[in-house]
């Protein structure tokens, strides 16, 4: 054998992959997929409960997310539907009242009472409208007035501690008031040792009222009440509202506003809790209560643990069931989201589609026109052979080249 070219050799198998890499580059083969980017706090997925209340039924949903929340991309529904995707309808006063609370612990938790107080007198007012409408809201009530009197106490702010601790007492004292809080705000006679104030209450006609939680009558009324801070709630159906009034010396008329508090959701609660231990909903079911919640993706769980995945897909309103699954696998679950939006984005085969066969792409090749080659296709050729060919043209003229021979016996 003869001598042979190393470099020579490797420049021209390098030329030649460049030359081949150009032609798939134009003939729109991609190395690498591009992936689109995600949508921003991932793709929204309701979680349904279409099982029958159980021991552990609220348990197995809340492990389920949470796997499901390991995805990423994939954001379950948390927002104010999520209650109602459980069949419970929960409104507007109920929700803001438990996220007053909660703030209200937090903040005095923290020894914030500039956090604390404002949020517990929130509380107080949504409370006590809910109160007027005939809900019992003794237990969160009495949470809320302990932070109240506690950071008031704090704050100096005698009066509304006074409120507080004259709420408390009637309601049924907290345990966390200690007893330094008490004897500096006694039970006192409102008969005695306070001015007496005509107040007129302002509100829808007919709306019942209530002032420090105690029926009166229904709007509008006049009333005469003991000089200090005074709650006045006011309800009429779903429409609820209450104030914190201060009375002293001259009559005084206050107007309460009565705002909607009927649940945002009420009727995808009802279609919800209509399906827990009746038939599984239907196809023309699922897809209303997604259009109506503003999903592409919905996981329905039903009996024995059942989880089936439903989509809809882009420009389309009708659900389709794509995966049967079950609680015991949510990471499929998340990947069936997941393949669908990077197929929709193109960044991905779409699931939903058959495979291409041999046999199809056969038959394809077969019956598709044939069309005469493109000159691009014969200039693009051309310039990776010219190129290898210059490459090797220029090494084989050069003076530094190494030479290799093999010598056989």
């Amino acid at each position: 054998m003869g001598a042979v070219q190393v470099p020579r050799v490797v420049a021209a198998l390098a030329g030649a992959g460049v030359g081949v890499l150009w032609l798939l580059g134009l003939l729109g083969f991609g190395i690498a997929p591009a992936f689109a980017a995600p949508a921003p706090g991932g793709e929204p997925l309701a979680i349904i409960e279409a099982r029958p209340a159980s021991a552990d039924r609220d348990a197995t949903r809340r492990r389920f997310i949470a796997a499901l929340a390991t995805v990423n991309g994939v954001a379950v529904v948390a927002d104010d539907r999520e209650a109602a995707l459980t069949g419970v309808a929960t409104d507007a006063d109920d929700a803001l009242a438990t996220a007053a609370l909660a703030e209200a612990r937090d903040g005095f938790g923290a020894l914030e009472c500039g956090r604390a107080r404002p949020a517990a007198e929130d509380a107080v007012r949504l409370l006590a409208a809910r109160q007027a409408a005939a809900i019992d809201e003794t237990v969160r009530m009495r949470a809320a007035w302990t932070y109240v009197l506690l950071c008031a106490d704090r704050d100096g702010d005698g009066a509304m501690a006074r409120a507080a601790a004259d709420r408390l007492r009637a309601i049924g004292a907290a345990a966390a008031v200690p007893p330094d809080i008490w004897a500096r705000f006694p039970d006192i006679d409102a008969a005695t040792d306070r001015d007496i104030v005509e107040l007129t209450v302002s509100a829808p006609v007919g709306a019942a009222v209530t002032i420090d939680d105690v029926a009166v009558g229904v709007a509008p009324l006049t009333r005469f009440v003991a000089a200090g801070k005074h709650l006045v709630a006011v309800a009429t159906g779903a429409s609820r509202g209450a104030v914190i009034a201060t009375v002293h010396g001259k009559p005084l008329t206050i107007e309460v506003a009565a705002l909607d508090r009927i649940a945002a959701w009420r009727d995808v609660a009802a279609q919800v809790a209509a399906w827990q231990g009746a038939a599984p909903p239907t196809e023309v079911e699922v897809s209303e209560l997604m259009t109506r919640i503003g999903v592409r993706f919905a996981v329905v769980l039903g009996e024995r643990g059942a989880a089936s995945l439903w989509v809809r897909r882009p420009q389309q309103r009708t659900a389709r069931l794509v995966v049967d699954g079950d609680l015991g696998d949510p990471l499929a679950i998340g990947a069936g989201v997941m393949a669908r939006v990077e197929a929709w984005t193109g960044a991905g085969p779409d699931p939903d589609q058959p495979l291409l066969t041999e046999d199809d792409e056969l038959v394809r090749e077969v019956s598709r026109p044939r069309e005469p080659t493109r000159w691009w296709v014969y200039a693009v050729i051309g310039g990776a052979l010219a190129a290898g060919a210059a490459t090797i043209y220029a090494l084989d003229a050069g003076d530094d080249r190494q030479i290799i021979d093999l010598t056989f016996p």
